[in-house]
């Protein structure tokens, strides 16, 4: 299958489910009482706001930045990684979603902070909105103690019968690797007849295929358990026989 095919395929793939998950959930929201309401409402928009990154990630394989793709990949992994643990164990999931909104809010506050020094006409508006975003957080009773890493977060998890899908959180580092400005020179130089000569960079496409598919895969899969809709199944075909034979 050609690149252009491949893409085109992947692409439809990709949207048709996130689609799909998006349109359950929401028809499902109507039906759902608190905190399961709360639930529903992190799931969809976590499925809407990856839409974005899917459809950008796409567009920079299509144009050869791989590197550029894999990074954007990031966002989807590592909303699936916070929700994988927010998951694990059905009797801490209200808890742990809470701490997972408590610090969406402190990131909130955090933008809004740095925008009113980017923006000063704008200052009080944004300051304003930044103390909202605190003070619905504490109202929360959320405490900087709650405060975890990734890498903390994943000891807590138990097993999850994911078996024969790709490993997510090597998935996200390398994410971080492609996200961050290593200076990787011997990749990019090395020396013929004394002299330094530039090399090709390592071609990363067929990596940055997997990033997509494996996060889009991974955030549906998670959003159907934290809203507890979704056939096990049917995810695994879409990942062993829809999209493996593209990879």
């Amino acid at each position: 299958m050609g690149n252009c095919s491949k893409i085109a395929s992947l692409q439809t793939l990709s949207r048709d489910l996130l689609d799909g998950a998006l349109a359950e959930i929401r028809l499902h929201r109507e039906e759902s009482s608190p905190p399961n309401e709360e639930y529903f409402l992190t799931a969809e928009y976590l499925l809407q706001e990856a839409m974005e990154y899917v459809t950008g990630a796409l567009e920079m394989i299509k144009s050869g930045k791989s590197n550029a793709s894999i990074a954007l990949s990031r966002w989807v992994l590592e909303a699936s990684l916070n929700l994988l643990w927010t998951v694990a164990e059905r009797d801490k999931i209200e808890e742990r979603h809470k701490v997972l909104i408590g610090e969406a809010l402190r990131n909130d506050a955090c933008l809004l902070e740095g925008l009113a020094e980017l923006w000063p006409d704008k200052k009080c508006q944004f300051i304003s909105k930044a103390d909202e975003a605190r003070k619905i957080r504490k109202n929360l009773g959320v405490e900087k103690s709650d405060r975890k890493s990734l890498e903390e977060k994943l000891k807590e998890v138990k097993q999850f019968d994911t078996a024969n899908w790709p490993k997510l959180y090597p998935l996200y580092r390398i994410c971080c690797a492609a996200a961050h400005p290593g200076l990787k020179v011997w990749e990019r130089f090395g020396v013929v007849a004394s002299s330094i000569v530039p090399r090709d960079p390592i071609d990363k496409q067929s990596t940055a295929y997997w990033m997509i598919a494996a996060s889009t895969l991974y955030l549906v899969t998670f959003t159907y358990r934290l809203t507890e809709l979704g056939d096990p199944k049917q995810l695994k075909d879409w990942w062993e026989n829809k999209v493996g034979r593209l990879l």
